[in-house]
């Protein structure tokens, strides 16, 4: 089986996508863009196949942008309606998508602090 990398524009159009949904999740921004009907998956308990160093970094990153432990837990571990009734770190368990994740909350993160 050969596996296809993503070219540039659709790597930053996927970004793009979680960033907006991030947004959403934090502060409530509904970009019209990101409005797609994603069948809800049931919730599952048990996390399997993400690494522990790739937890610590989203836990991290979270902190950062949430300011708060406990609500930087929760937004990474309740089911997501965004996400198709996953939590962030269900959705972390794809390293593709791990990757993205952490990268639009670097670029969150770095744009306040060009605010403040």
């Amino acid at each position: 089986m050969m596996v296809m990398a993503d070219s540039e524009a659709d790597r930053e159009a996927k970004l793009a996508e979680i960033v907006a949904k991030i947004r959403y999740i934090l502060v409530g921004d509904a970009p019209q863009e990101f409005v797609k009907a994603v069948a809800p998956e049931p919730p599952q308990q048990v996390l399997t196949g993400i690494g522990v160093g790739r937890a610590h970094r989203l836990t991290l990153l979270a902190n950062h942008v949430f300011g708060d432990e406990e609500k930087a837990c929760i937004w990474l571990t309740e089911p997501q309606e965004e996400f198709g009734g996953k939590s962030v770190m269900q959705l972390a368990v794809n390293p593709a998508v791990a990757d993205h994740i952490e990268e639009a909350l670097r670029r969150i993160h770095e744009e306040r602090i060009f605010r403040d």
